[in-house]
């Protein structure tokens, strides 16, 4: 996404599309190029529920026949082991069902595979940088595999402004400014009548489509398997969900055994919900703050996609390394209620006991300046040693820092999720 057409292309996009109107390039010169491989095997870390990360509920899987979804096990639209390839994959699926329509949408991707993290915090990036916006809501990930006559919600609205990437195939979307929406039928598949107000995106191998978020929108591909990753920016947020969700994770410390539903109160409440009350009411505003801040800084850090990097195998930065923090990489840090200090980047947050050096030391990095490890450990307290390279360990360990060593060290490995 770097050079002089990227340039040229992304400040045009921000003068004349970024939630203005829809774009089609048949040929464009910003291309998440995602392999095959990478493809099939996010696909296989997102069918097993236990890649997800803890409270992420991501990746979904949603699989549609005919339109309507399918609410049984979903494993065998996903990809198996004898699938050796995309080509496979989609091919099996298709042949099972020659005789009907089919989907397999699946949103969440960047949070089990981190090459596909890494893209998709890029092309976040790049939109904040041409444009100056970031979006209230999430920034998601997802892909639509299928041959079908329409999107099986037919038209709709997501109030999310999406770029589309074909990689296999032919889809083509149907979409209308929402000044058209008295005349264009929602929610169903019978939208002959306004086909000839809609603006038609083609999505093929190269080419790039664009809608703003308040577009309506329908997607098509009928004769063949199309296959589409989308990069999605959702511009609705509650304000108040931080601060309920938050209060929810503090309060779930305090439930009570089940056996104890039955009881109530002295004043005829619940026991647990009583419980509950009284644990809300011991709450500090201090506390409230500090997770509300852990949970703004996932979406802060990771450009919107609102979920750590999937990280690396743990690799300790050498003692003598010369270590520095990459311009597109987001740092911020924060001193608890509890009294120890937070840092957070790429969508994760730290821990550790609380040190005037390992302060300034992040707050260093955070600037873009480079830290050499072995100057700054002899003009500080042994005691900070140890709590800064805690800190370099993860901070190496999500990518979010580069390392120059005397004697050059293995950088970390992204594993595969278990």
């Amino acid at each position: 996404m770097a050079g002089a057409e990227a340039d040229r292309f992304w400040k045009e996009f921000a003068s004349r599309h970024w939630e203005q109107q829809p774009l089609s390039l048949p040929a464009a010169p910003v291309q998440l190029d995602i392999g095959d491989d990478e493809l099939l095997r996010a696909l296989v870390l997102a069918a097993d529920k236990g890649n997800r990360p803890k409270g992420s509920g991501l990746p979904k899987v949603v699989v549609t026949v005919d339109g309507r979804t399918q609410p049984i096990d979903t494993r065998s639209f996903l990809p198996l082991p004898e699938d050796r390839s995309l080509d496979d994959y989609t091919a099996r699926v298709d042949e099972r069902m020659r005789d009907h329509e089919w989907s397999v949408a699946v949103s969440g991707l960047h949070a089990v595979d981190a090459p596909l993290w890494d893209r998709a915090k890029r092309l976040s990036d790049d939109v904040y940088r041409y444009t100056g916006t970031r979006v209230a809501g999430r920034v998601d990930m997802d892909t639509f595999i299928g041959r079908y006559t329409s999107t099986n919600v037919g038209v709709h609205v997501d109030h999310a402004g999406n770029f589309g990437f074909t990689l296999r195939g032919r889809k083509s979307l149907l979409t209308w400014p929402p000044e058209r929406a008295g005349q264009v039928p929602q929610h169903t598949a019978d939208y002959a009548s306004a086909r000839d107000l809609a603006d038609v995106l083609v999505g093929v191998p190269g080419a790039l489509t664009y809608f703003p978020s308040e577009q309506l929108h329908v997607g098509e591909s009928p004769d063949a398997v199309a296959v589409n990753v989308n990069i999605a920016f959702f511009t609705k947020s509650d304000p108040a969900s931080l601060v309920i969700d938050a209060v929810s994770g503090l309060l779930a410390r305090t439930r009570t055994d089940e056996a104890d539903s039955g009881a109530h109160s002295a004043g005829g409440i619940p026991a647990a919900a009583a419980a509950t009350l009284t644990a809300l009411s011991e709450l500090t505003g201090d506390e409230i703050e500090d997770l509300v801040w852990e949970r703004h800084m996932r979406s802060v850090t990771s450009g919107g996609l609102g979920v750590g990097r999937p990280a690396g195998s743990p690799v300790p930065v050498p003692r003598d390394a010369r270590v520095r923090i990459p311009g597109d990489i987001v740092v911020r840090q924060r001193r608890l209620t509890d009294g120890r200090r937070a840092v957070a980047t790429q969508g994760h947050t730290l821990k550790v006991t609380d040190h005037p050096q390992v302060e300034a030391a992040v707050t260093t990095l955070a600037a873009g300046d480079t830290l050499d490890l072995a100057d700054w450990e002899r003009r500080v307290d042994s005691s900070a040693v140890p709590l800064l390279h805690a800190v370099l360990l993860r901070l190496w360990t999500w990518r979010a820092v580069d390392v120059e060593a005397a004697l050059s060290a293995p950088a970390p490995r992204t594993e595969p999720l278990q």
